[in-house]
């Protein structure tokens, strides 16, 4: 008994723990793109305020915008990186309630589990399924698009700086960007499935599964397959 509360207590303090965990990976993460959307924004103003007052303008960008285009792939790999920790938090955490709700009879209605198809960044099931497209959702996501539009934009500067039509340039500076965009991203979901798992990444009940579920059965396997 005596052994029982105590890991029951350690329990209480590993989940509070946790929490405290997902929300400094929280507050890290905002903090991150909120400092390379500062940068770039203020990169981009002073740019534009330069533009018609000197010559120099030319140089400036060539030395800011590869800072600020390093700043959001540094930005992206952190946030990629707090983005898998805040996961596996929250799996650590359905651990827990998943104990403590077969405790008694009537804790299962206080600490549901999980479902088998709900997104694995959400506590509570809100509808939101598993699936691939979902890792674009992340803050992470959001910085690296827009470092990719810097990246393809910088590029697409410089070749036209260096003598080529804007048609052309233009058609480098996107081909740049969709490189750099695609590079992103599969890293991203390299690292998730590597971290969590790729069946956790995705959904993998069929529709007649879900319906079972909806009914309150369970589906065959032969209903699944079909």
């Amino acid at each position: 008994n005596d052994r029982r509360s105590a890991f029951e207590a350690a329990l209480g303090y590993e989940y509070f723990g946790l929490q405290g965990l997902r929300s400094s990976s929280i507050a890290e993460a905002g903090t991150r793109a909120g400092l390379y959307f500062t940068t770039l924004t203020g990169t981009v103003l002073a740019l534009g305020f330069l533009a018609g007052n000197t010559d120099a303008v030319r140089w400036i960008a060539y030395a800011s915008l590869p800072i600020v285009a390093v700043l959001g792939l540094l930005s992206f790999l952190r946030l990629v990186e707090v983005s898998i920790e805040d996961v596996r938090a929250l799996q650590a955490i359905n651990k827990i309630r998943a104990y403590y709700g077969g405790l008694v009879p009537e804790a299962a209605e206080y600490f549901p589990p999980p479902g088998r198809t709900q997104a694995i960044n959400t506590m509570v099931d809100t509808g939101t399924h598993r699936g691939r497209g979902r890792a674009s959702l992340t803050i992470a996501s959001s910085v690296g698009v827009v470092n990719t539009l810097v990246c393809g934009a910088s590029v697409a500067f410089a070749a036209a700086d260096w003598g080529l039509p804007p048609p052309a340039a233009a058609a480098v500076g996107g081909t740049v960007a969709v490189v750099v965009g695609w590079l992103i991203f599969r890293y991203q979901h390299n690292r998730f499935v590597a971290a969590v798992g790729a069946d956790d990444l995705t959904d993998r009940q069929s529709i007649g599964d879900r319906r079972a579920v909806a009914d309150g059965r369970t589906a065959t396997p032969s209903n699944a397959q079909g």
